[in-house]
C-alpha cells in the first residue's frame, strides 16, 4: 500500500507533486516581488544590491522562457543555476533571492539530488522570509524530507497554525508524511481536512485527494483484520 513506498516511488511522486504545484508558486512569488519592488518605487531604489539582483532577476525569467508543453534545455538550466546563484549573492535578502532558491531546489529534485534541494530551502528558512514565502519553502522540504524518509522532521514542519490558503496543502502533505509512517487513521483524517479546506483555485486537488481517501477507505478494514491476526 501507499504507506510502504520504496525511496524510487517517494522521489517520482515528490517529482510529480513538483511539477504539479512548482510553476503556480513561482510564479506566485514573481508577481509578489513585482508588486513589492513597484510598491516601493524603482526610481527610489539607489540600493546597488538590489539593482542587481533585479537585472539577473529579468535574465533568469528571459533563460526560463520555453514553448508550451516544452522543457529546459542543458544550456538553459546550467544558466537559470548560474543566474539564481548571482541573484542570491547580489541581495540574499530580497524576495528574487527566495525565489531563486525555490527554482533551485526543483531544479535539484529533477536532478535526484535531494540533499541539494533540502539545502536550498533551508536557505530560505534561515534567511528571514516572509510568513508566506516560509510556508511554501516549509511544505516544500517536507516533501523533499518525506522523499528521504526523515518522516519525524518532515512532520514537524507542517504543524501549527498557517495561514487559510495553506491549509489544504499542509493537510494533504501531513496525510502523506503520516501514510509513511503507518498510521492511516490520521492520514484518512488529514487527507479528509485537505478536502474541506479547498480553496477554489485548488479545486485541482479535489480528485487527488478523493481519490487518496477511498483508497485508504478501502484499505483500512483488511490493516485492521491483520492487525487482529498478528
Amino acid at each position: 500500500m501507499a504507506g510502504h513506498h520504496t525511496e524510487e516511488e517517494q522521489l517520482e511522486a515528490l517529482k510529480r507533486w513538483w511539477q504539479e504545484n512548482g510553476k503556480s508558486t513561482l510564479l506566485w512569488v514573481a508577481v509578489a516581488v513585482g508588486g513589492y519592488f513597484g510598491w516601493q518605487g524603482w526610481q527610489e531604489r539607489q540600493d546597488q544590491q538590489a539593482q542587481a539582483a533585479s537585472a539577473y532577476y529579468e535574465q533568469l525569467i528571459q533563460v526560463l522562457e520555453v514553448p508550451p508543453g516544452g522543457e529546459l534545455s542543458e544550456e538553459q538550466r546550467a544558466n537559470a543555476l548560474h543566474f539564481s546563484e548571482q541573484i542570491k549573492d547580489a541581495d540574499a535578502g530580497s524576495l528574487y533571492a527566495k525565489n531563486a532558491s525555490l527554482l533551485l531546489a526543483g531544479l535539484a529534485v529533477e536532478d535526484n539530488d535531494l540533499d541539494k534541494a533540502a539545502a536550498q530551502l533551508r536557505w530560505i528558512l534561515d534567511n528571514r522570509p516572509s510568513e508566506a514565502v516560509a510556508w511554501v519553502a516549509k511544505v516544500r522540504l517536507a516533501r523533499v524530507l518525506l522523499a528521504q524518509a526523515q518522516l519525524d522532521q518532515a512532520l514537524a514542519l507542517l504543524e501549527g497554525d498557517i495561514a487559510p490558503s495553506f491549509v489544504a496543502v499542509y493537510a494533504e502533505a501531513r496525510g502523506d508524511v503520516l501514510l509513511a509512517m503507518a498510521q492511516p487513521d490520521r492520514a484518512l483524517a488529514a487527507y479528509r481536512q485537505a478536502l474541506d479546506s479547498l480553496l477554489d483555485a485548488q479545486s485541482g486537488r479535489r480528485g487527488i485527494l478523493q481519490m487518496k481517501i477511498d483508497d485508504l477507505q478501502s484499505s483500512l478494514p483488511a490493516l485492521a483484520s491483520a492487525e487482529d491476526l498478528s
